[in-house]
């Protein structure tokens, strides 16, 4: 990192002390010294809570993530518009992880289980969705996210596709580790 960037960086810091506090709080140092990135679910479901609720209102009305057994476990309370009100249990396996030499892309298989908590028309609507397919499926068809792929069975994100992308340093490389007693660790170098 230049002197420059580092100048940058530690403005950015000092600006956000708060948030910046609360985020480095939730990691050890002990792991970064080690060059593991050691994700803690509260990190996601309470820290960045109000993000990822921002941007997907008003289609999510809460969730929570557990990461147990090599899995990402996510709890969704979720408003399917004329569908109504659905609850969604979703476990995603990392099936491959790609975060170097300029691609970013997870692939994940899934299991889901998704319950109507709407009127009896309403169940009977997202009963009658999933017969075509899985309902993460419909749902991304319907969402249109071009960084979004779904599959019967998988699911995969390219970061490389969406806006954020061009915020990842190119020296960063990351590779999966496990998701395990609520932790998800990746292993991060810096070229």
């Amino acid at each position: 990192m230049t002197d420059a960037g580092i100048k940058k960086l530690l403005g950015v810091l000092l600006r956000n002390k708060e948030i910046a506090y609360s985020l480095l709080s939730a990691f050890k140092a002990e792991d970064m010294e080690r060059g593991i990135l050691a994700i803690p679910e509260s990190m996601i479901n309470r820290d960045f809570k109000m993000l990822i609720m921002d941007k997907a209102s008003p289609f999510l009305n809460d969730y929570l993530m557990t990461f147990q057994q090599n899995s990402i476990y996510m709890e969704l309370d979720g408003n399917a518009k004329q569908l109504g009100r659905i609850k969604a249990m979703l476990m995603l396996t990392f099936d491959r992880f790609e975060f170097q030499n300029g691609t970013h892309r997870m692939t994940f298989t899934y299991h889901e289980d998704i319950k109507s908590e709407g009127n009896f028309v309403q169940s009977m609507a997202v009963k009658a969705a999933g017969l075509k397919g899985s309902y993460l499926q419909t749902a991304a068809e319907m969402a249109k996210l071009g960084w979004l792929s779904v599959t019967k069975d998988t699911l995969v994100i390219d970061i490389d596709a969406h806006d954020i992308a061009e915020k990842i340093p190119p020296s960063l490389e990351l590779d999966y580790l496990s998701c395990e007693d609520g932790i998800l660790k990746f292993k991060f170098m810096i070229h």
